[in-house]
């Protein structure tokens, strides 16, 4: 009883102890709190997800596991959102050997870069990050009970020997003892005088416990001798070499997986100023998106290099559009004020830059002269007193008093002038001098009038890309060269840009270039293709002229990119295109990549551009 409380005792103070000793481990993050919550993630710069995979870890057996992972996963979350790699000798998770492998890994591909330019890398990586967890930690135990078993069937091979030595002597005498017994079976059972029975039973079983003891302390030793025995070296080898070549192969899907997107991703940040917008998605970032796999990106490349020495392209691109802001005054759709409307440029008081004519207002610093006259009129006149006109007397002809400072009324205002200019002022019927200016940026709508207004460079894109056989080479270089451009300075400038790549009759490829990762996916696809095919015009011409008819669309203009061995375009295309020149201010740009200006062209354009920089992409000729 007392044993028993006494080892209740013990039992109690140590776990009390343990309770005591518990916030020693590194897990002052939680002083305070309770049971980690999504609060606390969140407060650590993690998600709820995030913890619930950490619950679920083969490995977190408790909340102190729990709480200690919770800490290093912030560290490594902190370090790579600040473009560093954790420590690993600071680190307490994940174990060893995943924790230095893992480390390399990222190393190699240089991911703390991109963590710290583009933070939205980082809930999918470290997702993945203990996904990798997940399975190293479940296949952990499954390799420690194998060396353990390997371990244990080596220490049983000495001890069998040792019992089989210990029990051979006994045996002997068993049978020596069978032996003398059936030749003298009387005398074993007759008990010898002065001997009782139960004495004889007595001394038999001491000696039988006897070497019951002998046999059991020569097996302690025998174990005892083979637990000194220091473990095999080769064996604690190779499960070290089992154990990392396991974490190897783990990592090889995780690196093949985002080598070609750090890659693709080094080639975009290079390529274009903001790529966030293919950093998002449904559900976030996917490293496993098609768009950051398309071998279309080794193009971009060899293409953005070209470009640093063609400022023409550069320069043709910024001229296309009408109403991405303020510019040069030209003539061009007229626009007004309209809330829910894309952003435009429309006359404002708001900026008074140049006077364009007569208004009614209640603005005294705007009035006509004339109204200033009524205002005078209804205003009292004062002189001072020793100027003024009578008798001397000091009073006043009209029989008005001396005013404040030495001054006299001489004459009193009329008073419906007076009243008649207040009523004027208050309902803002002054006439006046009319001030405006543009103001950019403002919700606009177009009025389906023109007007010369200051239409600037910057408006959306429609680009006409030919793609028949005879653009094959130099030239097919120079096309895709410019949709690149098209949509690189739609991305930087936020403008819209429109491709239509056609061949031959009704062979049209209709490509919207955005910020998004589908319009990616579409450029990548089509700078891969080849050129071949027929030529129609009129196709690309038609869908272009209905695109115009939508709002966003109104203020495109057309770029047509060919080398010019194009049959010319319908009656019927160029009296719409006509139409749309003259009410809408379309203008069409022609970007020759051929020898010389061809009648199409000239019938179709009404800006005609020849490339020149033949040497830049490789050729000496057209």
């Amino acid at each position: 009883m007392g044993a028993g409380n006494g080892a209740g005792n013990g039992a109690g103070v140590g776990n009390g102890a343990s309770i005591v000793a518990a916030p020693k481990l590194p897990v002052a993050p939680f002083a305070g709190y309770g049971v980690p919550d999504g609060a606390l993630a969140r407060q650590l710069g993690l998600t709820e997800g995030l913890l619930q995979s950490l619950m679920e870890l083969p490995g977190t057996h408790d909340m102190v596991d729990l709480k200690t992972r919770l800490v290093s996963l912030a560290e490594w979350n902190t370090s790579l959102r600040k473009g560093v790699l954790p420590k690993a000798e600071g680190l307490e998770w994940p174990a060893e050997p995943f924790r230095s492998q893992f480390l390399d890994v990222l190393k190699g591909l240089e991911m703390p870069r991109f963590t710290r330019r583009h933070p939205k890398l980082l809930p999918p990586l470290l997702t993945q990050f203990l996904e990798l967890v997940a399975d190293f930690e479940a296949q952990a135990p499954e390799q420690e009970a194998k060396q353990n078993k390997q371990q244990q069937q080596q220490q049983q091979q000495p001890q069998q020997a040792s019992v089989s030595q210990g029990q051979s002597p006994q045996q002997e005498q068993e049978g020596e003892g069978e032996g003398e017994g059936d030749g003298g079976g009387e005398q074993d059972q007759a008990p010898q005088e002065g001997e009782s029975s139960s004495s004889q039973q007595a001394n038999a079983q001491g000696k039988d416990g006897k070497k019951q003891k002998e046999f059991e302390v020569e097996l302690q030793e025998s174990q005892s001798s083979q637990g000194d025995k220091p473990q095999d070296p080769s064996n604690q080898e190779g499960s070290s070499a089992k154990a990392e070549e396991f974490v190897e192969q783990l990592l090889d899907g995780f690196k093949q997986q985002w080598a070609p997107l750090m890659e693709n991703l080094d080639i975009a940040e290079q390529a274009f100023d903001d790529v966030d917008g293919l950093l998002e998605g449904p559900t976030g970032f996917d490293s496993s998106s098609s768009v950051w796999h398309q071998s279309g990106w080794k193009e971009v490349a060899a293409l953005r290099r070209k470009l640093e020495d063609l400022k023409e392209l550069r320069e043709l691109v910024r001229q296309l559009g009408r109403g991405g802001g303020k510019g040069p005054l030209k003539k061009a759709p007229q626009q007004v004020a309209a809330s829910r409307n894309p952003p435009g440029v429309v006359r404002s008081p708001l900026q008074p830059e140049e006077t364009r004519g007569l208004t009614r207002s209640g603005d005294l610093s705007r009035m006509l002269p004339f109204e200033a006259h009524l205002l005078a009129a209804g205003w009292p006149r004062f002189e001072d007193s020793g100027s003024g006109s009578g008798s001397g007397s000091g009073e006043e002809a009209d029989g008005g008093g001396e005013a404040e400072g030495g001054r006299v009324m001489v004459k009193e205002g009329s008073r419906g002038a007076r009243m008649l200019f207040q009523a004027r002022r208050a309902e803002r019927m002054l006439m006046s001098y009319e001030r405006q200016g543009w103001v950019d940026d403002e919700p606009s709508r177009l009025t389906g009038r023109m007007e010369v207004r200051p239409a600037a460079e910057l408006g959306p894109i429609i680009v006409c890309l030919d793609t028949s056989g005879s653009m094959y080479g130099a030239r097919e270089v120079v096309a895709k060269a410019v949709a690149l451009e098209c949509m690189r300075g739609a991305h930087r400038q936020q403008r819209r840009c429109y491709l239509y790549a056609f061949s031959g009759p009704k062979d049209v490829m209709e490509l919207e270039l955005g910020s998004d990762a589908a319009s990616f996916n579409n450029l990548l696809t089509f700078l891969t293709c080849s050129f071949g095919g027929g030529t129609d015009v009129d196709a690309p011409l038609a869908l272009s002229l209905e695109r115009l008819k939508k709002d966003q669309w109104a203020m495109a203009d057309i770029l047509m990119v060919t080398d010019g061995e194009i049959p010319s375009p319908s009656k019927e295309i160029l009296s719409l295109l006509a139409t749309a020149h003259d009410q809408l201010g379309l203008e069409v740009h022609g970007l020759l990549v051929g020898r010389s200006v061809t009648p199409p062209m000239e019938a179709l354009c009404h800006h005609l551009h020849v490339f020149k920089s033949w040497g830049v992409v490789g050729s000496s000729n057209a």
